[in-house]
C-alpha cells in the first residue's frame, strides 16, 4: 500500500509518502532490489486536485 500524504489546511498533496508491505519477505525482497541502486528517483507526476 503506498500512503500519499497531504496538508491538513490546503489539502494538497506534501511530496511525502510510504510504502507498506503485506509481509516481511515482500519487504525483504523490495529492500534487495533497491540496495545500492541510484538514489535519484525521477518525479511522480502530480495528479490535478479534483477540488481546485
Amino acid at each position: 500500500m503506498i500512503n500519499l500524504y497531504t496538508d491538513r489546511e490546503t489539502g494538497k498533496l506534501k511530496g511525502e509518502a510510504t510504502v507498506s508491505f503485506d509481509d516481511p519477505p515482500s519487504a525483504k525482497a523490495a529492500i534487495d532490489w533497491f540496495d545500492g541502486q541510484n538514489p535519484k528517483i525521477p518525479k511522480i507526476p502530480q495528479i490535478p486536485d479534483p477540488k481546485i
